[in-house]
């Protein structure tokens, strides 16, 4: 087995010290966003054929609810395979979905997650607007800067 030895950098750029990093500079923007009415089958096909695993649900007034994960949507499926074409994301999403401003931190959002248990925090801009996602994923490709 060969050894891979990864030469150290300018700690600004990533690595832990990146966790001081602003939110900005790593979500994902635009966002791919539902109404919460939506069903759970368009939801999937908005998710396939936008290559994301989370989408914003938002209001009438395009203000952020919560997130929907491609695991909430395989859940419900799994315990009910009709549900696709009938049930509403709003009841699939993540309840009390983590939260953060664009001026928050990596780790201020890693902090959300870890509280509620979640991969994904939405960045929420002070009217309402989901203006970002921060996901597990996106924590990872920081770290490994």
């Amino acid at each position: 087995m060969k050894a891979i030895y990864i030469n150290s950098h300018d700690p600004r750029e990533g690595g832990v010290n990146g966790a001081r990093r602003r939110v900005t500079a790593i979500m994902s923007s635009p966002v791919q966003c539902v109404r919460a009415s939506t069903t759970l089958g368009v939801a999937l096909q908005t998710m396939v054929r936008s290559a994301v695993r989370h989408l914003a649900i938002v209001d009438d007034n395009s203000r952020f609810i919560g997130i929907l994960s491609d695991r909430a949507i395989a859940a419900a499926w799994a315990a009910d395979p009709s549900c696709l074409a009938r049930v509403e994301v709003s009841t699939a999403m993540e309840s009390g979905p983590a939260i953060v401003g664009p001026g928050a931190h990596v780790l201020d959002a890693a902090r959300a997650m870890g509280a509620i248990g979640t991969d994904a925090v939405a960045v929420v801009d002070p009217a309402g607007v989901v203006v970002g996602i921060v996901t597990g994923s996106d924590m990872i490709a920081q770290l490994a800067r």
